[in-house]
């Protein structure tokens, strides 16, 4: 966390307050009377359709069972990981003022550069981290391009004069 930026300082956890629960309170359970209609009983039952509106967000799978980790887990922790990289302070695709073209194309092609700049930097940081590439031909395109960038705009705005090609012939 940059500690110079008072904004990111104060939307840290850390800064919120807090309010601590008393030890006895904490660890005696509330009075059956207290306790919210929903947990007075043992179990409920919810059927498809009862939800109404809110039936999409029905699971079919029970909760936390192996089937339930089984379909959600994995996939699940790889999309919590990049929207936290996405909206984290290198990227953050969350804040307006990092992306200052005005209209929803302008917006929308920004994003998807801002996401693309992200996914690189994913790749990059795994290939560092573990040394090996995602794809050999992948590294080797990305290596043809690199060699094949046009070279550098002078302060004129025109690329320097290219050298001839070497041939070499042989006497």
């Amino acid at each position: 966390m940059d500690l110079t930026n008072r904004r990111a300082t104060a939307a840290h956890t850390a800064a919120k307050p807090t309010v601590p629960i008393p030890q006895a309170e904490r660890l005696r359970a509330l009075p059956k009377k207290e306790l919210p209609r929903i947990c007075q009983k043992p179990t409920i039952t919810v059927r498809p359709g009862d939800l109404g509106k809110r039936d999409k967000f029905r699971q079919d799978r029970h909760y936390l069972h192996p089937s339930w980790h089984d379909a959600y887990r994995p996939e699940r922790a790889n999309i919590e990981g990049a929207n936290g990289r996405l909206k984290s302070h290198g990227i953050n695709i969350a804040d307006p003022s990092k992306r200052l073209a005005h209209g929803r194309v302008a917006q929308t092609i920004l994003l998807a550069l801002m996401v693309c700049s992200a996914n690189l930097q994913m790749l990059f940081s795994w290939d560092q981290t573990t040394g090996t590439a995602a794809n050999g031909d992948l590294v080797d395109v990305i290596t043809e391009l690199t060699e094949t960038a046009p070279a550098p705009i002078t302060a004129n705005g025109l690329s320097p004069p290219q050298p001839p090609p070497m041939v070499h012939t042989s006497a």
